[in-house]
């Protein structure tokens, strides 16, 4: 084991590149501290024998979901274990994989990624690993049944794992006991001046990563849920624990059994396509967008409205990119990272779905008028009811829930929703006349695929509900309407 040392991050970088110039190293590897580079699952099962079989479940929950998702279904497959774990790696799921990168600077990030000095003495590391020399030495070992192996794989639209960079070495033992990585050590002095933190984890996302922000929006339910039993059943309490499902005021189903207008397999067909894309490619472009003020200029989000439809009209490619759209002269009342934020995420989320550019449009005027009112986003329920009837006056506030268990919030117009039931499904009803309100149709039924006219449905989604739910800064943000399963009272 050879160890350099450097003074600073940058000069440790500097020599990791060197180094992989020469052809000395290929993989690198930042850690704060001189740590063993072992494997999550590996330190999980050290500090807990439970830890197996609590991974064991979660890896059959998300196999199990993963068959019902046509652009995940590929991962069950014995021959895509590696993208099946690089998937989980990246989500936090303890795994045998261990995160290495082919690029210095992206390990002296990791080697330095604190606001402040750590806690613990020691040095910052770069672990520099030369995958040819590890194969040679197990060769020499002869001892089959200890693998470690090198893993390159390229996860389709994982965003995380191709800005980092990253590739993996799976190990079912105690590894780094057996081989010695050289490394460069040095004194924390604060991250480097690049990457970024936004280039190491991306603000944008893909469509992939929407989706599996779905799903463990959803495993983080269960566990809270388990947790929260635990607590009662240790303090042997009588409470009855139920279900967030449970807890939702939903009806009963309509009788109709048949799908209302336009929710049909080839209308949705579109709506379930999920796009190749490659970060380098996708991720980089920035739009201005300058606003004007005065007595003779428009009202700023009627400015922004026809500004993101002259851009989509005039150059449809963008809505193949994960555009930054730059705002200058918005009023002093919006909140101008919650609007950017919301912003990036309403275009990524709703770009690759067959959205209108009319529809984004108005999704991003509505969210400037949105995040104007920090009451949209109030612990108090009242001030955020009637922060959203200043939006539109007849607002409701619905709750929206996907086949796989994941749900948000939104708000919408009461008239509007009235008006997208199909005769279809009011003709189920005793009489068959339409409800006098939005509330009285979901107290009959909670099925949106049996109520409503997708086309009308998918436009109040994206005009009203999208920006909604991302004005309260909804912990997840469903943004397609195709997906639907429950639409109904909170």
């Amino acid at each position: 084991m050879k160890t350099i040392r450097a003074k600073n991050v940058e000069e440790a970088i500097a020599l990791a590149t060197q180094f992989k110039q020469e052809g000395k190293y290929n993989w690198f590897r930042g850690q704060l501290r001189e740590w063993n580079p072992s494997s999550s699952l590996e330190r999980r099962l050290d500090a807990s024998p439970d830890a197996y079989l609590q991974f064991t479940k979660k890896l059959n929950r998300f196999l199990t979901w993963s068959k019902s998702q046509t652009s995940l279904a590929y991962l069950v497959e014995p021959e895509n274990v590696d993208a099946l774990f690089a998937v989980l790696q990246h989500y936090g799921l303890p795994t045998l994989y261990i995160d290495f990168t082919t690029e210095p600077s992206v390990a002296g990030f990791f080697s330095s990624d604190s606001a402040t000095p750590p806690e613990e003495p020691g040095n910052c590391v770069i672990y520099c690993l030369n995958t040819t020399d590890l194969a040679e030495t197990y060769r020499t070992l002869n001892q089959p049944s200890l693998l470690v192996e090198p893993v390159i794989v390229d996860v389709p639209n994982l965003w995380r794992l191709q800005s980092q960079r990253g590739c993996f070495l799976f190990a079912n033992h105690k590894w780094y006991l057996n081989y010695k990585m050289d490394r460069i050590i040095f004194p924390w002095s604060g991250p480097p001046a690049f990457p970024s933190r936004e280039q190491i984890y991306p603000f944008h996302k893909s469509s992939l990563e929407h989706l599996l922000d779905q799903y463990f929006f959803n495993e983080m339910r269960l566990e809270n849920q388990a947790f929260f039993r635990k607590i009662l059943q240790s303090n042997k309490s009588s409470f009855l624990v139920l279900d967030v499902d449970e807890l939702s005021t939903t009806p009963n189903s309509s009788s109709a059994s048949q799908n209302a207008e336009h929710w049909s397999g080839d209308i949705l067909r579109d709506w379930h396509k999920i796009p190749t894309e490659s970060f380098d490619s996708t991720v980089g472009r920035q739009i201005p967008i300058h606003l004007r003020t005065g007595d003779e200029a428009p009202d700023s989000s009627h400015q922004i409205q026809q500004a993101i439809c002259s851009a989509l009209n005039w150059k449809p490619e963008l809505r193949t990119e994960a555009v930054a759209w730059s705002f200058t002269g918005l009023p002093n009342s919006v909140s101008s990272q919650h609007f950017a934020d919301s912003i990036r995420a309403a275009w990524n989320g709703m770009r690759n779905l067959p959205f209108t550019n009319d529809d984004i449009a108005a999704a991003f005027s509505a969210l400037m008028t949105l995040c104007s009112q920090p009451d949209c986003w109030s612990f108090d329920g009242r001030a955020v009811d009637q922060a959203f009837t200043r939006w539109i006056p007849d607002a409701v506030h619905v709750e929206i829930g996907n086949s796989d268990g994941s749900y948000s919030r939104a708000y919408c117009s009461n008239a509007k929703l009235l008006d997208a039931l199909t005769s279809s499904w009011t003709n189920t009803l005793s009489p068959p006349e339409p409800p006098a309100s939005i509330t009285s149709a979901l107290c009959r039924s909670y099925n949106p695929r049996q109520m409503f006219d997708f086309r009308r449905l998918s436009k109040i989604f994206a005009r009203e509900m999208i920006p909604s739910q991302l004005a309260m800064r909804r912990p997840l943000v469903l943004f397609n309407p195709a997906d639907l399963e429950k639409l109904c009272l909170p």
